[in-house]
C-alpha cells in the first residue's frame, strides 16, 4: 500500500510541477543572479521601497496567458496619467476601448510604451506583439478599423486608411514597467532597470539585436472593483481582454516582458527583477533561450504559434 501511495504522491507532485512550470517552456535551474544578498556592485532601489516588494509571494503563474499585446508609443512614463484607461485624450485608451468592443476570448493587452531615448520606434507608432510589427498612422478616427483588421481572421494591416507597416528590428524587445504615477515601486525600479539593461546590451555588443522600452502598467490580472488583493486570481477566460492591468503587479516590481524571435522565449514575463539579474537575463534568456524559474511569472498564450518544426506560425 505504501508503494501505491508513494506512486500517487510522486505522480501528483510531478503533475503540480508541470502545471506550475510548463514543459513547453525551456526552463533552466541555473541561478538568476550570482550577486551577494546586499550587492554593492549594481544600483538598487531605496530600502523603503524594497520593503514594499513582498519576496514571499509566489511568482509562477501570477499572470494569465494572453494572445496579443498592443503598445502605443506616446508621451513619457514620468508623465503618463495614473490611469491611462480613464484618460480619453490618449490613443492608448482609444485603442483599448476598441479592443474591449471585440470578442473577449481574444485576450489582448493594451499599454503605452516609452522609448526613453531610443529611436527605433517613432512617437505615435503602434507596436504589435507577438507579430513584431510597427504600424504608423493609427489615430482616433481609424483605430476601430485598425483593431478590426489586426484582430480579425484575415489579419489585414497597412495599405488601407493611410496605415504603414514595417517589421521591427532586432532579436528581442524587452518592456519594463516604468509607470511612475501608477506606483512608485515600478516608477523607481523601472527606469533603473532600463538603464542597466542598456548598459549590459552595450557591454555585450547587442545594440542592434536587443531593444529596451519603458511600458505603462501591465502587472496584475483583474479590475480593482472586482477583487480585493486577498482574493484568488480568476482564470483569464473570466476577463478575456486583459486591458490596463490594475491589481497586484507592482508587488512584483521590477516587472518585465521579453518578446523574442524565438517562439519558446517570446512573451515570457519576469518579476522581482533587479539590476543584479540584468546580465544573466541577457546572457541566459535572450542569447541562450532559457527561462529562469526564480523570476518567471507566466507567458503569452502559445497555442497556434509554434509548429512541429519549432518555428513561428501565423
Amino acid at each position: 500500500m505504501s508503494f501505491i501511495k508513494n506512486l500517487f504522491t510522486s505522480s501528483s507532485a510531478a503533475s503540480a510541477a508541470e502545471s506550475e512550470f510548463p514543459a513547453s517552456i525551456p526552463f533552466t535551474e541555473a541561478d538568476c543572479s550570482t550577486c551577494e544578498a546586499h550587492c554593492e556592485t549594481h544600483p538598487q532601489i531605496p530600502a523603503y521601497l524594497q520593503k514594499k516588494i513582498d519576496p514571499t509571494l509566489p511568482l509562477a503563474n501570477s499572470m494569465k496567458p494572453y494572445k496579443r499585446h498592443i503598445l502605443v508609443t506616446e508621451g513619457t512614463s514620468s508623465r503618463w496619467p495614473e490611469r491611462l484607461d480613464s484618460s480619453s485624450a490618449t490613443l492608448t485608451n482609444v485603442i483599448g476601448e476598441c479592443v474591449e468592443g471585440r470578442d473577449r476570448k481574444d485576450r489582448t493587452i493594451t499599454t503605452a510604451a516609452d522609448p526613453m531615448g531610443e529611436d527605433v520606434a517613432e512617437e505615435g507608432e503602434v507596436l504589435l506583439f507577438p507579430d513584431m510589427v510597427a504600424v504608423k498612422g493609427v489615430n482616433a478616427e481609424n483605430a476601430s478599423a485598425f483593431v478590426e483588421g489586426w484582430m480579425g481572421e484575415d489579419r489585414k494591416l497597412g495599405g488601407e486608411g493611410g496605415l504603414e507597416t514595417r517589421k521591427l528590428e532586432g532579436k528581442a524587445w524587452i518592456f519594463v514597467c516604468t509607470h511612475k504615477k501608477r506606483d512608485k515601486r515600478c516608477g523607481v525600479a523601472g527606469p533603473l532597470l532600463v538603464d542597466e539593461f542598456r548598459k549590459g546590451i552595450k557591454e555585450m555588443g547587442m545594440e542592434s539585436e536587443v531593444f529596451v522600452y519603458g511600458c505603462s502598467h501591465f502587472g496584475g490580472m483583474v479590475q480593482t472593483e472586482m477583487l480585493s488583493v486577498h482574493d484568488a486570481v480568476p482564470t483569464a477566460d473570466m476577463y478575456g481582454v486583459l486591458r490596463f492591468f490594475v491589481l497586484l503587479g507592482h508587488k512584483y516590481a521590477g516587472n518585465i516582458i521579453i518578446y523574442h524571435q524565438n517562439p519558446a522565449v517570446d512573451g515570457n514575463w519576469y518579476g522581482r527583477v533587479t539590476a543584479c539579474h540584468v546580465r544573466p537575463i541577457l546572457e541566459t534568456t535572450v542569447k541562450e533561450g532559457k527561462i529562469f524559474k526564480q523570476l518567471w511569472r507566466g507567458a503569452l498564450a502559445r497555442e497556434d504559434r509554434v509548429g512541429t518544426n519549432g518555428k513561428r506560425e501565423w
